[in-house]
């Protein structure tokens, strides 16, 4: 009797695991599922703007050709160091001034032809950290991001995750939309065109006329196949042209930084 009893609670041993092993997948499924329903998380605000000064020391590298004029040296490597990402200040350098040698006499090392120089300087950085509210132009829209460019130099991107879908939607355009911006893209194009032909003399009103116009190619050219608007309404998100954004991540490409932002 005991031998059939054991040999019946193995026989009924698979069945019950089989039984359980659906549920396990339900639950994991449901889980997958709650991650997916849960809500855009945003970073805590930051205060402050995306620009500061600080003043910096730095060691110039200076080439023999720069031994008799240090100067020379110095602006040179200063002026390599605009519009790009800088380690040392942690930003974006866009402009220095109060450049000061910290000593008159550049150094050599072993056998290098090379003389190394302290300086201190005052900077202007950018350093756009995230939880800050920024503003851009908005340059492009398509379902997957929102393009951006933040004071005609730096590119930022809104992607499709980070816009709310219980306030903004995609709305695309009809083919008559779409025929109606291409028609008006190519009549302001053109109209650039025989402006800049008919002001020739006139280098002033022919550098206006282009900048205006390129203004509205910019401006209707930022649409593509469609646009995100406010959830049941048709009032665009890029109506004015540009957009306030929450800075998610800044990106780092080489020297070259762009920034990921959030819709609120």
């Amino acid at each position: 009797m005991g031998e059939k009893r054991k040999s019946q609670q193995h026989a009924d041993s698979p069945k019950k695991s089989k039984a359980q092993k659906p549920r396990r997948k339900d639950r994991k499924s449901s889980k997958i599922a709650d991650v997916a329903r849960a809500p855009i998380t945003y970073p805590s605000s930051t205060e402050g703007s995306s620009f500061s000064e600080c003043t910096a020391r730095l060691t110039v590298t200076l080439a023999p050709v720069h031994g008799s004029d240090h100067w020379a040296g110095i602006h040179e490597t200063l002026n390599s160091m605009l519009l790009h990402f800088v380690p040392q200040v942690r930003g974006v350098v866009l402009s220095y001034s109060k450049a000061k040698m910290l000593s008159h006499t550049a150094l050599l090392f072993n056998d290098s032809p090379f003389g190394q120089l302290e300086i201190s300087v005052k900077l202007l950085v950018w350093r756009p950290l995230s939880g800050m509210t920024l503003q851009g132009a908005i340059n492009v829209q398509s379902p997957d991001h929102i393009g951006l460019l933040l004071w005609d130099t730096f590119n930022a991107s809104i992607p499709a995750s980070l816009i709310p879908k219980d306030k903004y939607e995609w709305r695309p355009f009809s083919d008559e939309e779409v025929a109606a911006r291409a028609l008006r893209n190519g009549s302001i194009a053109n109209s650039a065109a025989e402006d800049q032909g008919d002001n020739i003399d006139d280098d002033a009103e022919s550098v206006t006329a282009s900048k205006e116009h390129s203004v509205g190619v910019l401006q209707d050219a930022r649409f593509g196949s469609g646009e995100w608007v406010l959830k049941g309404t048709s009032q665009s998100v890029g109506s004015s042209g540009s957009l306030s954004f929450v800075v998610v991540d800044v990106i780092r490409a080489d020297s070259v930084l762009s920034v990921t932002g959030a819709l609120r």
